[in-house]
């Protein structure tokens, strides 16, 4: 369903946290922190770069994520991607960055819910579960990408236990307000070096 190495790396952390997660998470009360703004026709363009285990670059792609659809859900407004597939949607809360997931969708058996990302956090923070655990490595580094410069949360999903060598973890970074403004896929060589699989920079946005 996903054209692109660069919209699937919230899919691969969705579906993980998902399958090893509780099948439905009580929410917090109405937004009041908003982490990535959502509303219909906010738009963020991207520029990735796919490298192979050596560090060569294999190829760019552009690729566009915009906020195409809403709908309400025991009585909020959640938000729907164009980059994810239908079932799938998002809101900001007063802990954090939400998605909710119809039942169905997926491997998905029953509608679910969870923190995507905590927002207000602070650094050292750790949470989701044993195979999918997301530290907060600083809520303060300034990054520079074709957008501009930055100053962003920067966080690190890793993926315990997995068997793909393209998939160890992944580095996010994000400004709260404007949204992701880097991705990063890390694998891990057989002699357990690591590697940047492909990563995604801001290279626009309209919000």
């Amino acid at each position: 369903m996903f054209s692109s190495q660069g919209n699937q790396y919230l899919l691969f952390i969705l579906t993980a946290l998902l399958i090893y997660g509780c099948s439905e998470i009580t929410e917090p009360d109405n937004s009041i922190n908003e982490l990535i703004p959502l509303k219909i026709g906010n738009t963020w363009n991207y520029k990735m770069t796919s490298y192979d285990s050596t560090g060569v670059i294999l190829y760019y792609e552009d690729i566009n994520s915009s906020i195409d659809k809403d709908t309400t859900i025991n009585g909020l407004k959640w938000y729907g991607y164009n980059s994810m597939p239908p079932g799938i949607w998002y809101i900001n809360k007063s802990d954090g960055y939400w998605t909710f997931v119809k039942g169905g969708t997926g491997n998905i058996l029953n509608d679910t819910s969870l923190v995507v990302y905590k927002y207000p956090t602070q650094v050292g923070e750790i949470y989701g579960v044993t195979e999918t655990l997301r530290e907060v490595i600083s809520v303060d580094e300034i990054i520079t990408v074709p957008a501009g410069e930055f100053k962003v949360i920067h966080l690190l999903t890793t993926f315990v236990g997995s068997t793909n060598y393209l998939l160890d973890s992944f580095e996010i970074f994000i400004t709260p307000g404007v949204g992701v403004i880097k991705v990063m896929q890390i694998g891990k060589r057989y002699d357990g070096t690591k590697f940047v699989v492909y990563k995604n920079e801001l290279t626009s946005f309209s919000i």
